[in-house]
């Protein structure tokens, strides 16, 4: 793969070419010229999807004809393309290849070191010479010095790419120009037919080679890509999680004011851009945040909302999640739940883990119906009821993190057999659950 110099490219300069000799008229300089700078220029993300995906990563050469065939050249009876075609195919050897790249400087405004403007303009009168630091003269400038940094053989495969690349136009070629021929190397015309055939296979035979197919694409083309996504995917989604980032540093950090304006500049742009399916968890965040920050008031508050928006997009992951938080902070902090009880809005304790574990069964949600199952035995515990149902209930979460070998929820159950055996004035078994809660504890 070339660094920079494709086939399409040499087609460009042979544009350039024909525009700097003033073969192109008035009326088709804008519409050429945008043509060509919209294949140097890197794609602007900002600009028409629809112009977008007319761009492509190379310049077929019929893409080039297309847009150089319906506009007339200064020369009457030859179109644009014409005159283009007569020049790809004029590149007619790998010394012809040097010698238009040496040509190149030619197109260029001259220092005037050493060398007097009107010497040099006078070999050309009607030729336009490009500004060294226009799109146009710094692409000139760099194709010609990538091309004295080739290697030979990097220069031998531009050279063969090219003929691949202007292979399909030779039908046109020779109808346009029936006297002229158009054999793929000057120097093998006067060789004989069969010692032609033969110097061509060997010198020309591997011109379907993969090799060839990648010199159509360059590195540069390739960065320029790349350069692109990035920047789609920053006028996305870089943005909105660079503030959410931003949360979980000041968070972690301690700064409730920071994590707090990070958080709603997260959701705001979420939201910005339409994605309100994911409101919910904007107001499970602020929820977790305003309860870990001591604000328990504001933080049920927030969990309420985040409950009615999970409802509202039927998203029961986070609906799940919401309601075994606000039962686990009712059961820690009573009194900051007197209101909700009043309204009833988990209903009863009952209700509410019965729900929890409906859900959590529904959705494969291991880790919140064990955790629900050992609610359950401490609400048994908590209400003087019978241990058989307390036990059935651990049994279940144990088997449970064992079989779907949910790790998080273990100390959890180890927690509750120790608090079922001290109810129960058994010390031996006590014990002996604690001793299994420390050795989890400590490998965890």
């Amino acid at each position: 793969m070339s660094r920079y110099l494709t086939p399409s490219k040499i087609g460009l300069l042979a544009l350039i070419s024909l525009y700097t000799d003033s073969f192109i008229p008035s009326a088709a300089t804008i519409p050429i010229l945008s043509f060509i700078v919209s294949y140097l220029l890197p794609i602007d993300p900002y600009q028409d999807t629809s112009l977008q995906s007319s761009l492509s990563l190379t310049l077929p050469i019929d893409s080039l004809r297309q847009s150089t065939i319906w506009h007339p050249s200064s020369i009457p009876g030859r179109t644009v393309w014409d005159l283009l075609l007569n020049y790809l195919w004029k590149i007619n050897s790998f010394d012809a290849l040097h010698l238009f790249f040496d040509d190149l400087s030619l197109l260029l405004e001259k220092s005037y070191e050493g060398q007097d403007a009107q010497e040099l303009n006078a070999s050309s009168p009607r030729r336009t010479l490009l500004s060294r630091s226009s799109p146009l003269g710094a692409f000139v400038r760099r194709s010609q010095l990538e091309f004295t940094r080739l290697q030979f053989h990097d220069g031998i495969t531009l050279w063969k790419s090219f003929i691949v690349y202007r292979g399909p136009m030779i039908a046109s070629w020779r109808r346009r120009y029936p006297g002229v021929s158009a054999s793929i190397d000057m120097n093998l015309q006067e060789e004989s037919n069969s010692l032609e055939e033969s110097v061509r296979d060997v010198v020309y035979g591997d011109l379907d080679s993969l090799s060839l197919k990648d010199a159509n694409i360059s590195t540069g083309d390739l960065e320029h890509l790349l350069e692109f996504q990035v920047d789609q995917m920053q006028s996305v989604t870089v943005p909105s999680l660079l503030h959410y980032v931003e949360f979980l540093d000041a968070w972690r950090a301690g700064d409730y004011l920071t994590s707090f304006d990070n958080l709603h500049r997260y959701f705001d742009y979420t939201m910005h851009h339409k994605d309100r399916i994911f409101y919910q968890y904007a107001l499970l965040n602020l929820a977790l945040l305003q309860a870990d920050f001591g604000c328990l008031s504001e933080a049920v508050v927030a969990m309420q909302e985040a409950i009615s928006t999970a409802r509202e997009n039927n998203d029961m992951g986070c609906l799940n999640y919401s309601l075994s938080w606000l039962y686990h902070c009712g059961k820690e902090h009573p009194e900051e739940m007197a209101e909700i009880q009043r309204k009833g809005v988990l209903g009863t304790e009952r209700e509410a883990l019965a729900f929890l574990k409906a859900k959590a069964k529904e959705f494969n949600m291991w880790s919140l119906l064990s955790t629900t199952l050992l609610s359950e035995a401490r609400l048994s515990l908590s209400n003087g009821e019978n241990l058989t149902l307390a036990f059935e209930n651990i049994t279940k979460a144990s088997h449970l993190n064992i079989v779907k070998d949910v790790v998080n929820a273990i100390g959890s159950q180890i927690a509750m057999q120790s608090s079922l055996f001290s109810r129960l004035g058994n010390c031996k078994l006590l014990r002996g659950a604690e001793r299994v809660y420390y050795a989890e504890s400590t490998q965890v």
